[in-house]
């Protein structure tokens, strides 16, 4: 029984007319819907418009018709299977194509059986990546994208995002301050067909209007001062993935009309330069504030936010889950101090409290009471949350477990200089952690911990962390 072959979508880039010609005839023939591409910006834009399930690339293009340039085009259609076509048939070049993520390398002149076979293997492999990515997207049955939550404005929330995440449309995620956005965002990423690609992020309110262009669109050396090196940005280096626009509502204005026209056309100028560079990145956005109303008010461009907008996710505040409150807390217990567990005061003090910093308050007590945890015990009560959320001065006193002699009630007094020790080693593992995990950015740090980049730096230099 001989099985019927792949059918698919076949996107031929070649700059001769006559092979152009030749090799769609013969592709159309075996049933594939083939388009037709001369050079790499006709390819990359008619990819753009209608994405081919397998590309047949020749890496000699115009205009520069340097098969070491036709490499670069490889990484630009994403989720397709390419097969470099080229009449170089050195064995490095197909090893540097491979490297680049070509799946497989023919030699003009092409054999039609050899071409017959090689499209028919590629669709089936285009098919199989396709079902993974829609798997991904689906997620596990009891998976929560990291959207801790069972109430259900936390299941809308995870459902949400799984049927965005497959979709190449642009995301906005609203809601108040501390909701989880960049969560909510790099869940839509993991669960995209992009997940294998990088996913940049960049908080628009951090910068100026010049060092977010720089850091955007990248610059070359000797643009302007401090330029000593050409700096790729932001949308080169997410190539393929996705960028993340962290409260973009206080992005300046000028930056809003290049960041319009890299949404319209895909390309972008870095700073310094005159080449026009494209990218292809699926791009998120956030912000705490009311962007629509601040677009009838012509405080950010209305153009701009209707490219943004494209699906929009709403973030409840902590208030309007009180449910999720418990799984949140035990969430982040286990993860600052696996073993730990909250005691029954501990638990109703987490529920009557009224949490207007959201989730990220929410964290920041739990994980902060965690790190003060007694040696040997494994218990976060009432008294411990209080000291960490700021609404008692006393640390309360760990109680130890009573001994043979020691007298019920009783426990050993604390060293002198315990208070500020335990408070000065809180400190210090909550600025080492969210340096770290802000990639040593001071500016991104200062704001995740409530403080000014000045505090910042004063606390670094008091606790000898700079």
């Amino acid at each position: 029984m001989t099985t019927r072959p792949a059918i698919g979508h076949i996107l031929l880039v070649d700059d001769e007319p006559a092979y152009q010609r030749l090799g769609s005839s013969f592709l159309r023939e075996l049933g594939h819907r083939v388009s037709v591409a001369g050079d790499a910006d006709e390819a990359i834009r008619t990819f753009e418009e209608d994405p081919a399930h397998v590309v047949l690339l020749d890496l000699a293009m115009p205009p520069r018709m340097d098969p070491e340039a036709g490499l670069d085009l490889i990484a630009r259609f994403a989720n397709a299977v390419v097969v470099v076509v080229s009449g170089h048939g050195e064995r490095a070049l197909a090893l540097r194509a491979a490297e680049r993520g070509a799946w497989d390398f023919l030699t003009k002149p092409i054999d039609p059986d050899m071409l017959r076979f090689v499209v028919s293997r590629a669709l089936h492999k285009a098919r199989l990546d396709a079902e993974l990515r829609e798997l991904r997207t689906r997620g596990a049955p009891g998976e929560d994208l990291g959207i801790v939550g069972q109430t259900p404005a936390a299941q809308q929330l995870r459902s949400m995002v799984r049927r965005v995440a497959g979709t190449s449309v642009n995301v906005m995620v609203l809601g108040p301050t501390g909701t989880g956005k960049e969560l909510v965002a790099r869940a839509l990423h993991q669960c995209s067909g992009r997940s294998a690609g990088p996913m940049a992020v960049i908080h628009c309110g951090a910068l100026s209007a010049e060092l977010l262009e720089s850091e955007l669109f990248g610059h070359l050396k000797g643009s302007f001062t401090g330029a000593h090196r050409d700096q790729p940005g932001l949308l080169e280096t997410a190539h393929g993935g996705t960028l993340f626009l962290d409260e973009v509502g206080e992005m300046p204005l000028p930056m809003q009309v290049k960041l319009l026209r890299f949404l319209q056309e895909g390309t972008f100028v870095p700073v310094g330069g005159r080449e026009t560079k494209r990218a292809d990145v699926r791009v998120v956005s956030a912000t705490h504030r009311d962007l629509e109303g601040m677009a009838r008010d012509g405080a950010f461009r209305e153009d701009l936010f209707y490219r943004l907008k494209g699906v929009v996710l709403r973030l409840p505040a902590l208030a309007e889950r009180t449910a999720d409150v418990p799984l949140l807390a035990a969430h982040f217990l286990h993860r600052a101090a696996p073993g730990a567990a909250f005691t029954a005061d501990a638990q109703a003090w987490l529920a009557a409290a009224a949490w207007p910093g959201n989730v990220r308050q929410l964290r920041a007590v739990v994980e902060s009471a965690a790190a003060l945890i007694a040696p040997g015990s494994a218990r976060v009560d009432a008294g411990l949350l209080r000291f960490a959320s700021g609404e008692s001065q006393e640390l309360p006193e760990p109680e130890s477990e009573p001994g043979p002699d020691s007298a019920p009630g009783h426990g050993a007094a604390p060293s002198p200089g315990a208070l500020d020790a335990a408070i000065q080693e809180l400190e210090t593992r909550m600025l080492r952690d969210t340096l770290q995990a802000c990639g040593g950015n001071q500016s991104e740090a200062a704001r995740r911990l409530g403080i000014s980049r000045v505090g910042l730096i004063k606390k670094l230099a008091r606790l000898g962390l700079r």
